[in-house]
């Protein structure tokens, strides 16, 4: 049996795990299967049963650079190396209702191997149980239709101001969320329509942290309907109902889009899902490879 030395550790030679770790660079997995076993004849080949584990990184990198994976080579060379930072990684995602935040969320923290996430609702959700309905109503409603609690003669463009007050309880617990990884030193993925530029107060953390903030958009409204029913698909949430808003839905996604723009935020246009995870990637990468030469 061949060991891999990492350190003073030692480990079973694992296809499945060296598998997994290709996988963060998005390859199909009919390559990833046979670098695998390339990588483990090169192993096997050798007079000592034990390998060094940079050995099996470079011996990866170089079959993904003879099949032309130059860009992916990248990643993986780097987000190895992510664990080891000196600081930890937060990375937000936001954007109106049914732009794609959690799909995307979910791809970018399996690439950067970050298992410590959330959504802004799923905040909202926890908030809710503790702040009664009767104190806060506009914390109990979907942001698209709380502007309705406060509809009268008195108050003008309900909708956006509903929203931001919703932001403003929501980003407290979001910045709790965040506060608490950067404290214990975790990488942190979150993602949800309540990280709008501007109202999540970072500062006294930014130093402690390497943080990522971006907003995806879609200007297409045929495009952004046909992505509220794609994500009702195995879930229990009824795409009509969000279809019939999609007037607030969009209004409140400009609202964002704006705040990003002045805030100098990163907008996406999150049409296509590769790209979106190539133009994520090859940021958080481009950065950390200049913070950490």
């Amino acid at each position: 049996m061949t060991e891999v030395i990492k350190g003073k550790k030692r480990y079973p030679f694992s296809k499945g795990i060296l598998a997994k770790s290709i996988t963060r660079t998005g390859i199909p997995m009919s390559e990833i299967y046979e670098i695998v076993n390339e990588i483990q004849k090169k192993v096997k080949g050798k007079e000592k049963d034990e390998v060094a584990s940079s050995y099996i990184k470079n011996l990866v990198c170089e079959c993904l650079l003879v099949r032309g994976y130059e860009t992916e080579e990248r990643y993986y060379r780097i987000t190895r190396e992510i664990k080891y930072l000196r600081k930890p990684l937060v990375i937000m995602i936001g954007g109106g209702t049914g732009v794609g935040k959690s799909t995307i969320a979910a791809e970018a923290a399996h690439r950067l191997g970050i298992t410590r996430s959330i959504g802004s609702d799923g905040i909202r959700e926890i908030m809710r149980y503790m702040v009664p309905y009767n104190f806060m109503p506009i914390l109990h409603e979907s942001s698209f239709i709380a502007g309705k609690r406060l509809e009268n003669p008195y108050v003008k463009e309900s909708l956006i101001f509903a929203f931001t007050q919703q932001v403003n309880s929501v980003a407290e617990g979001v910045h709790a969320f965040i506060k608490r990884g950067v404290k214990e030193g975790i990488h942190t993925m979150v993602n949800g329509i309540h990280l709008v530029p501007g109202y999540i107060d970072l500062e006294d953390e930014k130093n402690d942290m390497y943080c990522f903030h971006y907003i995806l958009h879609l200007s297409d409204v045929q495009s952004h309907i046909q992505q509220i029913y794609y994500r009702s698909e195995g879930s229990r949430r009824d795409p009509e109902r969000y279809v019939d808003q999609i007037k607030n839905i969009r209004e409140i996604q400009s609202f964002i889009k704006d705040m990003a723009e002045e805030k100098g935020i990163m907008v996406i246009e999150n049409e296509n899902i590769d790209n979106t995870i190539r133009i994520i990637m090859d940021d958080i990468i481009t950065k950390l490879e200049e913070v950490n030469k």
